[in-house]
């Protein structure tokens, strides 16, 4: 009776993630008056000012992961959210799943603020390269080759991205290297 009762849709931490960041951006194009682009005069405080996280304003590195710049970004995102994270659900609970979500986000956030510059960053492709790295392995390094190559249109995003991929290919290792080791 239980599996009549679960969804893979609705269960899916990728399909409510992609939903979240898409709902976040509906209301903050509404509230800063273009739904085209992130208002940044009115959102300042919520985007990753790498001077402003220096100076204190450690909640950016978090609150950074739920903006995005415009519709092309968001789409973006959430394809790749919806592939890779849907690809790790298989592997992992909901609770690990979310964890490298947001400790490869931030990890990435923290690449870009140590790497950066005074530089503004928003968006979750720090998060959603973790996903890629933890779901991959290596193996998916395949994948990563065609993705970097379309991070050239990313910008300073680059550090983002390689941060994330980095936490999430090292929880990768742990999880699945130790799991087959103690099978053994």
């Amino acid at each position: 009776m239980e599996s009549e009762r679960s969804s893979r849709i609705r269960d899916s931490p990728s399909v409510w993630m992609s939903g979240i960041l898409i709902i976040v951006y509906i209301i903050l194009g509404f509230l800063g008056g273009n739904i085209l682009s992130l208002n940044y005069t009115m959102f300042y405080s919520l985007a990753q000012v790498n001077a402003d996280v220096w100076s204190g304003a450690v909640w950016m590195l978090f609150t950074s992961l739920f903006l995005h710049a415009n519709p092309a970004h968001l789409g973006g995102n959430v394809i790749f959210l919806l592939i890779f994270g849907t690809s790790l659900e298989e592997h992992v609970s909901t609770r690990k799943w979310l964890a490298t979500y947001f400790a490869s986000g931030v990890a990435g956030n923290l690449a870009f603020l140590l790497l950066g510059g005074n530089a503004i960053g928003v968006g979750a492709s720090g998060a959603i390269w973790g996903l890629l790295g933890a779901a991959g392995g290596l193996k998916g390094l395949v994948g990563m080759v065609f993705l970097i190559g379309l991070d050239i249109f990313a910008g300073g995003g680059f550090l983002a991205h390689a941060g994330g991929l980095v936490v999430g290919l090292a929880l990768h290792y742990s999880w699945f290297k130790r799991a087959s080791v103690i099978k053994r």
